[in-house]
């Protein structure tokens, strides 16, 4: 990603808190800097009813759960997706494909809980997207033993758009 960025010409700062910014201006720890277009995106928080709920939760504001995803010191809590903040890699994702390999994972440590079995399951922390730039396509992938990409292509794009209408047409 950050290569096609480069490619793209698009100036990175990366490393630096941000402290604010103005119409046309970014100011960091590392210094301040002139922008024509700013895109911000700010990190995760948990929601705001989710504040009210007597568990545990980390310093963002979600559910802490551990990698069973039990909530921490409770039984039977169990939490999946953005609600809840998991140990893991830095770059762990938070995507819908993390939620149902979360939800999964759960619901089987339930059961096994219900039925007096130990709540033994562990869900596969792992990024798979197609980063689409509305005519082409870039597959991204990554697991805690690799990094794969696919350079941008048409027919990614058109993939990813027939997965989304797959993967939603289950809701409809």
């Amino acid at each position: 990603l950050l290569a096609r960025m480069k490619k793209l010409d698009i100036k990175l700062l990366i490393g630096h808190k941000l402290k604010g910014f103005t119409e046309s201006k970014v100011m960091t720890e590392g210094g301040e800097f002139q922008t024509d277009a700013t895109v911000f995106i700010p990190g995760m928080t948990g929601s705001a009813w989710l504040q009210d709920v007597e568990l545990p939760k980390s310093p963002g504001g979600m559910l802490k759960a551990d990698e069973h995803c039990l909530v921490e010191g409770t039984k039977n809590i169990y939490a999946v997706g953005d609600c809840a903040s998991y140990p893991g890699p830095d770059w762990k994702p938070k995507q819908a494909h993390m939620a149902d390999l979360q939800a999964a994972c759960a619901a089987e440590n339930l059961l096994k809980s219900l039925d007096g079995k130990p709540a033994d399951a562990t869900f596969r922390t792992e990024l798979a997207c197609i980063v689409d730039s509305n005519d082409k396509g870039m597959f991204v992938a990554r697991t805690k033993g690799y990094n794969f990409m696919l350079p941008s292509t048409r027919l990614l794009h058109w993939l990813k758009r027939f997965f989304e209408w797959w993967y939603l047409k289950q809701y409809h």
